[in-house]
């Protein structure tokens, strides 16, 4: 094998890593371009130093063997892709129908005590039971009155509210 040969497989080996490297290293296409220019360096050392035949293979070759390999691999990422996304709604869906999951549903709308310090997560009290829960991104002292208002992948978001009216009017040293 000629030394020019060699250089253009080695150049045309490069490219092609470089064009998978994209896919687990986005870089905005710069190491596409990257790619694509070292087979075009590749095809232009056999223009220069090789016979006709091989020029007009490796023209050929890259024509049409670098779309039928791009369509190949688009395919691939795509179907891996979805077959990922598949996999997380699966695993969202048998975390919604927990029977646990049931049970903090009904805590939706319900107020309660923070017991430890939410830094955004931490433990409240709602209807005398203790839940693990997250506030939606602040951070909050014991004590502080809380509404549960979502309750996603079994997680109890909480959020600060003022004490509700019935419990602040109460006045409990009297039921002593």
């Amino acid at each position: 094998m000629d030394w020019y040969l060699t250089l253009a497989f080695v150049l045309i080996g490069c490219g092609v890593v470089l064009l998978l490297a994209e896919f687990f290293l986005p870089t905005g296409g710069i190491l596409v371009v990257v790619g694509l220019g070292l087979m075009i360096a590749a095809v232009a050392v056999i223009l220069l130093y090789g016979s006709t035949t091989e020029a007009v293979a490796a023209v050929i070759a890259t024509c049409v063997g670098l779309p039928i390999a791009g369509s190949l691999l688009f395919y691939g990422w795509r179907r891996l892709s979805r077959q990922v996304s598949l996999d997380s709604e699966t695993v969202q869906a048998t975390v919604a129908n927990t029977p646990e999951a049931a049970e903090l549903e009904q805590l939706k709308g319900r107020y309660g005590k923070t017991v430890s310090p939410m830094r955004p997560a931490g433990s409240v009290e709602i209807d005398g039971r203790r839940v693990d829960a997250l506030t939606e991104g602040m951070m909050l002292d014991p004590g502080v009155w809380v509404k549960c208002v979502a309750v996603r992948a079994g997680s109890v978001i909480v959020r600060q509210v003022e004490p509700p009216a019935v419990l602040s009017d109460m006045n409990l040293d009297e039921l002593d």
